[in-house]
C-alpha cells in the first residue's frame, strides 16, 4: 500500500503497544503483524487514534515467518493433558511409596509437647524415607522425560508435547531455532516445575495464598499479553502458536 502524504513508508517500526517490540505499518495505518525487535528498532510513526487493533494480535513473526498465536485455551487444554499423562508416569512410583505408606502403624505415633516424635520404630522410619526417596524419583524421572524429550523431537512435531500436539499448537523459540532438549527442560521443568513451586511454596508461607496467585497469574497472562505470552514465554523467549 503507498503511503499517504506525510506519512512514513511502509515498515518495521517499533511498536506503540509495547516496547522491544516491533509492529509492521503499511504507511497509512498500523497492521496485527508484530515482530522481535533486534535491539534500538526503527523510527515510530505518528500514533494515529484508533488505528492501533485493541484485541490481542493472532500472528507474531518468528525466524522471519509469520505464525499464528495459539488462544489461551488450547494452552490450557494442553496443560492439563500433560498433568495427567505425568501422572499416569509417575503412578507406579507413587503406588510403591502408598504401599510402604499403609504398612506402618499410624495410630502409634504420637508427637510430645516436647516436639518430639514417638510411637515409631526403625523400620517404619526407614519405610517413609523410602517412600519419599521414590516418589522424588518417580517425578525427577518424568520431570526430566516425557515433555523435553517430546518437545525436542525432530520434524513436524518439534515444539510439541503429546497434549499440544492433540490440540494442534507448539511451543517456538524467537530467533526461530528448533527446540531442543535444554531448551525444553528449562521452559518445562526447571521455570514451570521447579521456579514456579518455589515461588508457590514460599509465597504461600509468608502470605498463605500469594505464591499461589502469582503462579496462576503467569498462566493467565496471554489473556490480556499482546503476544499471548505467559510467564514461562518471557522468561525462556518463546511463544505457543498453532499449526
Amino acid at each position: 500500500m503507498a503511503p499517504e502524504a506525510g506519512q512514513p513508508p511502509a515498515g518495521w517500526y517499533n511498536d506503540p503497544q509495547q516496547e522491544a517490540a516491533l509492529r509492521w505499518w503499511d504507511g497509512s495505518s498500523w497492521t496485527s503483524q508484530i515482530a522481535q525487535a533486534p535491539g534500538g528498532g526503527g523510527f515510530s510513526p505518528p500514533l494515529i487514534p484508533g488505528s492501533v487493533p485493541a484485541a490481542q494480535q493472532s500472528t507474531v513473526v518468528v525466524g522471519g515467518r509469520s505464525r499464528p498465536l495459539a488462544a489461551w485455551w488450547p494452552r490450557a487444554g494442553a496443560f492439563i493433558i500433560d498433568g495427567l499423562i505425568n501422572l499416569a508416569f509417575s503412578l507406579p512410583f507413587l503406588i510403591i511409596a502408598v504401599v510402604l505408606m499403609a504398612g506402618i502403624d499410624w495410630q502409634a505415633i504420637d508427637i510430645s509437647k516436647s516436639g518430639e516424635l514417638t510411637g515409631i520404630s526403625e523400620a517404619d522410619t526407614v519405610g517413609v524415607g523410602l517412600a519419599v526417596i521414590i516418589a522424588l524419583i518417580g517425578s525427577l524421572t518424568v520431570g526430566l522425560t516425557y515433555q523435553p524429550l517430546t518437545m525436542a523431537r525432530k520434524g513436524e512435531q518439534n515444539g510439541r508435547t503429546w497434549g499440544m500436539q492433540l490440540l494442534g499448537i507448539r511451543v517456538v523459540r524467537e530467533g526461530g531455532e528448533p527446540m531442543d532438549y535444554l531448551s525444553a527442560l528449562i521452559r518445562q521443568f526447571l521455570v514451570m516445575g521447579l521456579l514456579y513451586g518455589v515461588i508457590a511454596g514460599l509465597g504461600n508461607a509468608v502470605t498463605v495464598i500469594g505464591g499461589s496467585i502469582a503462579v496462576l497469574v503467569a498462566y493467565l497472562w496471554p489473556l490480556w499479553d499482546a503476544q499471548n505470552r505467559a510467564g514461562q514465554d518471557f522468561i525462556c523467549s518463546t511463544h505457543v502458536v498453532k499449526d
